[in-house]
């Protein structure tokens, strides 16, 4: 059994190289922890947390700030503290990461000032199904929504620095699951969160055509996989930050 992911699809399409050491050959090696993730990884988690509250017992607006504060100071509390206190970019230049999340959050309240507080029906859902008979697609949604009776909103967050580079087949997979999840979905749609971007939104909506174009798309990933031979590498400055990067000649990016 092929067991996909939309990270594990986005790898392969970049680096079939890295591909193989990831998912398949899987060399024990150390991984080293970098600066970008462990922020987004933290952004995720404050924002996960504060929305486990909420669904547990709803808080006003008023409220929201304290708690809000409370999930900040338990999300940081896993992960590394030197890591996040690195500079990270802003819009407005590089500053501590740390002053970054707290502006984020900051800024995500008073998006829910104004907008109110989603109709969360989770967060960091798990998803498994089968594509083909081969073929599992796997992973986690965010968030997701219910904006009204049988429509369900997808929704990731991103800490990139422009949304030039996404597309719609994260929100297009979550929405594939939630098909499979809810049997009562009459329509679903999904949108992006570009934390470092005051919290833009990005967004999409979903037809049966699309859901038919992702399947397409996925045999398509699953068929060059199952058949690869080559394993070829694909250099980019992203090199610099690969785990596997002294396993795969540490030196031809250098001179780019």
């Amino acid at each position: 059994m092929l067991k996909l992911s939309v990270s594990s699809m986005d790898t392969y399409e970049k680096c079939p190289k890295k591909y193989h050491y990831t998912y398949i050959e899987k060399p024990n090696i150390q991984k080293k922890k970098w600066a970008h993730t462990e922020f987004g990884s933290c952004a995720h988690k404050m924002l996960e947390l504060f929305h486990l509250r909420y669904m547990k017992e709803p808080f006003s607006t008023r409220e929201a700030p304290a708690i809000m504060k409370e999930c900040f100071v338990d999300a940081i509390n896993e992960f590394n503290m030197d890591l996040l206190e690195e500079e990270a970019w802003s819009p407005n230049g590089d500053i501590s990461g740390i002053i970054l999340l707290k502006n984020i959050m900051q800024q995500y309240l008073h998006k829910i000032k104004k907008e109110g507080m989603p109709n969360i029906v989770g967060v960091e859902i798990p998803y498994s199904f089968k594509h083909a008979d081969d073929v599992e697609l796997r992973g986690f949604i965010d968030r997701v929504d219910l904006v009204e009776p049988g429509h369900y909103m997808v929704v990731d967050y991103k800490t990139s620095k422009s949304p030039d580079y996404l597309t719609p087949r994260q929100l297009t997979v979550y929405a594939e699951a939630i098909t499979r999840t809810y049997k009562d979905v009459k329509k679903l749609s999904g949108k992006y969160i570009m934390l470092k971007l005051d919290c833009k939104e990005i967004e999409w909506s979903f037809s049966s055509e699309d859901l038919a174009k992702l399947n397409k798309n996925i045999d398509k990933i699953a068929t060059a996989i199952k058949t690869e031979e080559k394993w070829l590498k694909k250099p980019t400055t992203l090199c610099n930050f690969c785990d596997f990067k002294s396993l795969c000649q540490d030196t031809w990016v250098d001179g780019e």
